[in-house]
């Protein structure tokens, strides 16, 4: 049975620039406070980075990951020169975390997948892994638990909704926020907004 890891707890955690975990993605999901952060990080509007660096997960609307290109699936933000990733400071979740798979995010509870090639014996606390220099995880977990909990609401009805209610709650969801706004509080209002477009309310 794998060993429960919280914040305090030490394993070996250690990235050597591999890549691995960079390659056959398509499978990093992210959610509104990334579109907001990566967008804001690239200088760049909204609508563009959802165009060029994102696409839709089929199956699992209305999620969306970011693109894996070429062959092997590279994340397009893997920088090919030095393996280091372009998006660091502003990376999503399942980034941040990796190689530790969340058992319960509410609690800090972690399992370590053990995926990253390890070189050395050297232990790393779990607080100072997920959150090292730039506190994403604690930053943004409470808008990540959020969002978990609308998925969970959305998608058993997805296939129910109308095209032009998926379209609304899609607009909703990653497009309908301003750069220069509070994030937290617009991710808010608009998740308000979606669960009165779920139970069809003022709608």
């Amino acid at each position: 049975m794998e060993e429960i890891l919280n914040l305090k707890s030490k394993a070996k955690l250690n990235c050597t620039l591999c890549e691995k975990c960079c390659e056959y993605r398509g499978d990093i999901k992210i959610t509104p406070i990334n579109v907001l952060e990566i967008s804001k990080f690239l200088k760049i509007p909204i609508n563009e980075f959802l165009n060029k660096y994102t696409e839709e997960v089929k199956g699992e609307e209305p999620e969306i990951v970011i693109k894996g290109i070429g062959e092997k699936k590279e994340c397009i933000f893997n920088n090919r020169e030095n393996y280091k990733c372009q998006i660091n400071r502003v990376k999503p979740m399942q980034c941040v975390v990796f190689p530790l798979v969340p058992v319960d995010i509410k609690r800090d509870l972690f399992i370590n997948s053990k995926a990253c090639k390890i070189e050395s014996d050297k232990q790393t606390s779990v607080d100072k892994w997920i959150n090292g220099n730039h506190n994403i995880y604690k930053r943004n977990k409470n808008i990540y638990l959020k969002w978990i909990e609308l998925m969970e609401e959305i998608q058993p009805k997805w296939n129910s909704f109308s095209k032009d209610k998926q379209n609304r709650i899609k607009e909703l969801l990653f497009r309908e926020y301003n750069l220069k706004q509070n994030y937290e509080k617009q991710i808010f209002r608009n998740i308000k907004e979606i669960r009165n477009i779920i139970y069809n309310i003022n709608f």
